[in-house]
């Protein structure tokens, strides 16, 4: 017994130094070693070829010159489990340079069976061409960027960010898995990208983009701007005409438009601002609102609010589920709501307006008003034309309508008109379990019929009746006659006032 005690400390010890040993180990093991090569070659080239590049895994820089020659500089690297597999490995990665009449083309290759000994591979270059070359790229897992190129290009990249600046020429660029970023091209511009935001500057030309989940900036492009998007934000600002932007999932903003601009965008809020020509505006599920459009506006929303102002022309706007409220309209103004108010202030033209279960607001109508209403009530001043309103279950009140006719349908709520105009007015209101009041100047002539039931009659202005004055029926005359006032109520009285404001 005694001699077997001993032995389990040091059996314990053993087993503790092979522990501290172990990550040793694994540490030495999974070092790494690498070996570098560079690669470097001039090569002549001809007016009209076009330069070629096809690579992956690694960065590639294009800048430009003015001689007539390509400088390709390839920096190699490798990584491998041991120095002489790293450097066995830098040896067979290949620059292909091939020569044609019409293309120079730079390629990499790789062995075929890269990586299948734990052995890794990057190349970056660096090219200078001449400037009014053009090219065509492709590359993979690498940056890509190239500067000064006065001629068309056509570059395609994935899994790496994508520059190109100080341009000139129809460029076409598309990536993946990484950000596209222009500035400054004399030319078109038209960008693919998936998975990442794209931001452009500078564009003297027409700008193209289309772009998933990413955001998308655009500023300053001369000609028109058509930006197609999901699940990313879009932001342009200072673009020709015609501008049209398609997103969802994202907000939608567009100011300094010089033409005319069309959003269409779901689950996502608009913003337009300054559009010099027409603006047809589409969402839901966000807000819609516009600042100064130099001509006509079409707003279509559901389960969002409308609001804005200045429209130098005529204006629709359609909307469920959200307040409307727009103001300085140079035409006439169509508003078509449900579940929410409308507000519409400073319409020049004829004005129509629908809505229910909200509140219809309109001041300082240039033409006739039309109002349709239910479960919501109404409010109207400073009409030049006519007014005709339906509603029910909320009062009506109108005052200051110069038109030839007002004409108010309600029921279940009061009527309230006020202030019309010294000329001839015909007037016709009606409306059941509440009030009619009628306020008229005095100067006025005016034929009155007015009947209700369960009310009675009352009148500030001296009538020339036949009937019962203050019963709930009544035919005379205010004044000399001649303008028809028909007043119908029931289960409310009806009052004819001095004219004076609306209460």
């Amino acid at each position: 017994m005694r001699s077997s005690l001993p032995g389990r400390p040091h059996a314990v010890a053993v087993a503790g130094l092979l522990l501290l040993l172990t990550p040793v180990v694994a540490v030495a093991r999974s070092a790494r070693e690498e070996a570098t090569r560079e690669f470097s070659r001039t090569v002549p080239m001809r007016s009209g070829q076009a330069l070629h590049v096809l690579h992956d895994q690694g960065d590639v820089v294009v800048r430009t010159h003015a001689l007539a020659e390509a400088r390709v500089v390839a920096h190699i690297r490798v990584s491998a489990p041991s120095a002489t597999e790293a450097s066995a490995a830098v040896q067979q990665v290949v620059i292909e340079i091939q020569e044609t009449p019409a293309v120079v083309s730079v390629r990499t290759r790789y062995p075929q069976d890269r990586g299948a000994r734990s052995t890794s591979y990057a190349v970056d270059y660096e090219i200078v061409m001449p400037e009014t070359a053009s090219l065509q790229a492709r590359n993979s897992f690498g940056a890509f960027s190239a500067s000064g190129l006065k001629a068309d290009s056509n570059v395609r990249t994935s899994h790496g960010r994508l520059s190109f600046t100080d341009g000139k020429g129809r460029q076409r660029l598309e990536n993946s898995f990484g950000a596209v970023e222009v500035a400054r091209n004399e030319g078109d511009v038209t960008i693919a990208n998936q998975n990442g935001a794209v931001k452009v500057a500078d564009v003297q030309g027409a700008l193209e983009v289309t772009n998933r989940f990413g955001s998308v900036e655009a500023l300053r492009v001369r000609g028109g701007a058509v930006v197609v998007s999901s699940n990313g934000s879009v932001v342009i600002t200072d673009a020709g005409a015609p501008s049209r932007i398609t997103n969802s999932f994202g907000a939608v903003e567009a100011s300094l438009i010089r033409g005319d601009l069309t959003v269409a965008n779901s689950n996502g809020t608009v913003n337009v601002r300054n559009v010099a020509g027409t603006a047809d505006l589409k969402t839901s599920f966000g807000a819609l609102t516009f600042d100064d459009v130099g001509k006509g506006l079409v707003a279509v929303n559901s389960n969002g609010r409308v609001g804005g102002r200045k429209i130098g022309g005529s204006a629709e706007i359609r909307t469920s589920f959200g307040a409307v409220e727009v103001a300085q309209i140079q035409g006439d103004a169509r508003v078509t709501n449900s579940n929410g108010a409308v507000t519409l202030r400073d319409a020049a033209g004829a004005a129509y307006l629908k809505s229910s279960f909200g509140l219809v607001q309109a001041e300082r109508v240039g033409g006739s008003l039309q109002v349709e209403n239910s479960n919501g009530a109404v409010r109207a001043a400073t009409v030049k034309g006519s007014a005709t309103v339906r509603t029910s279950f909320g009062a009506v009140v109108l005052g200051g309508v110069e038109g030839p006719v007002v004409e108010v349908r309600n029921q279940n709520g009061a009527v309230e008109v006020a202030g019309a105009a010294p000329r001839c007015t015909r007037i016709d209101l009606s409306t059941s379990f509440s009030a009619i009041r009628l306020r008229l100047p005095e100067t006025g002539g005016y034929d009155i019929t007015a009947r209700t039931s369960f009310g009675s009659i009352h009148s500030e202005l001296p009538i020339t009746a036949s009937g019962t004055l203050g019963g709930d029926s009544l035919s005379g005359r205010i004044g000399p006659g001649g303008c028809t006032v028909t007043l119908t109520g029931s289960n409310g009285s009806i009052e004819i006032l001095r004219a004076g404001p609306a209460r």
